[in-house]
């Protein structure tokens, strides 16, 4: 069983607008705090456009199912958002600069690199402001954790844990491996020269050949390069650092870790799994370019041992009482607060309604374009329950 962090942060309109309504207008109070408009549906629009990007255009309607639901759950993200901070101001909780810089630093290891970091920002339309606003909050939200008195696992409730969930240590055969990446995808490369190629100089023809010379360049290159590896294996890591085009493997000297055939793709399992441990492969191709793979070590299938899993587990488990003792303590917040949805279309009951009017539409629809029997049976479960309800 692999345990990975779980992140405490919550944080992460043009359709409703009604007559003559302004941007200023206030939809929702919470306690003595007063959102406009503007503040909420701008945010949900972004977070609609990013999120149901490649969606159908049915399911990006605002009367569809998928964005009913996705507004139920902002508008509860603002709500408990906004209370938090009343709670913060309350108690006189507040983040430093440097807590704001190292909590960001923490997030970019744990992502690979600055990078990948500023590509997810990018994507999900996130700026600096917002970022360093959301960095505050958590350093607060942990502060506050603290404050309520979570307490760590237990090295009893560990062992009972691991005694009742045994099956989820068992595991499939694992390979300790580094690997270093040429990428020689077609597609990727021409992606790259006609990024480049910022004034559009070059015809369809000339990116063909451009193409053709960087995958035959990279292929001699991946070849000298796994002669050096070959004959000093134990320098690979440099060789990874220096060659390899993997961002998330290349600054740790190519490691991925421990794997399992089901984490990697089939010809690069299958190479690296018929090694022997200290060699180096022929040269893999995959979907995503040539490989040399270098194998550290082998772990046989079976079921981990209490001793080694024990850190990791106890640090899951006191996690899972830090989430579930903030989301009481959250749960409370909102039974004592006083929440006013002045634009009416955001009350939970009208929003359940607007709900359950949506999903026959939207299981109808899902089954003409053929979805996927496990979420047709999600989408049905959901409409059973409700006429149960009634």
């Amino acid at each position: 069983m692999k345990f990975t962090k779980i992140a405490l942060t919550l944080f992460c309109s043009m359709a409703l607008f009604c007559g003559c309504a302004k941007d200023s207008d206030v939809v929702l109070k919470i306690n003595d705090k007063n959102i406009t408009r503007a503040e909420f549906y701008g945010d949900f629009n972004k977070i609609k456009n990013i999120q149901l990007k490649n969606a159908p255009k049915e399911l990006q309607k605002d009367d569809s199912y998928t964005v009913i639901a996705l507004k139920e759950r902002f508008l509860n993200d603002v709500i408990v958002r906004n209370l938090l901070e009343q709670e913060f101001e309350k108690r006189k909780i507040e983040a430093s600069e440097k807590e704001i810089k190292d909590k960001k630093a923490q997030i970019i290891a744990q992502i690979g690199s600055e990078e990948q970091f500023k590509n997810i920002l990018k994507q999900n339309q996130i700026s600096e402001q917002r970022l360093n606003s959301d960095m505050a909050s958590e350093v607060k939200i942990m502060k506050l954790i603290d404050s309520l008195g979570a307490k760590e696992a237990s090295d009893s409730e560990v062992e009972k844990y691991y005694k009742q969930n045994k099956a989820q240590f068992t595991m499939p055969e694992r390979i300790k491996v580094s690997h270093i990446l040429f990428d020689t995808n077609p597609e990727s490369l021409k992606r790259k020269i006609t990024d480049a190629d910022k004034e559009a100089k070059l015809s369809s023809a000339n990116i063909d050949a451009k193409v053709k010379e960087e995958i035959a360049r990279k292929e001699k290159l991946a070849k000298e390069v796994r002669e050096k590896a070959i004959k000093n294996p134990k320098n690979f890591a440099n060789l990874a650092q220096q060659y390899s085009e993997d961002p998330g493997s290349a600054k740790k000297g190519g490691d991925l870790g421990f794997v399992t055939r089901t984490q990697v793709v089939k010809e690069f399992g299958d190479a690296a799994f018929s090694q022997k441990v200290g060699t180096i492969s022929p040269i893999v191709k995959t979907q995503f370019g040539e490989h040399i793979i270098y194998v550290t070590d082998k772990a046989a299938a079976g079921t981990q041992s209490l001793s080694s899993v024990k850190k990791d587990l106890k640090t899951y488990l006191s996690e899972q009482k830090k989430i579930q003792t903030l989301q009481n303590f959250i749960n409370g917040l909102k039974n004592n607060a006083k929440i006013e949805y002045v634009d009416s279309s955001l009350n939970p009951d009208n929003i359940r309604k607007q709900l359950e009017e949506a999903l026959p539409k939207q299981l109808e629809f899902q089954k003409k374009q053929g979805a996927p029997k496990s979420k047709l049976k999600i989408l049905d479960k959901i409409k059973k329950e409700k006429e149960t309800n009634k």
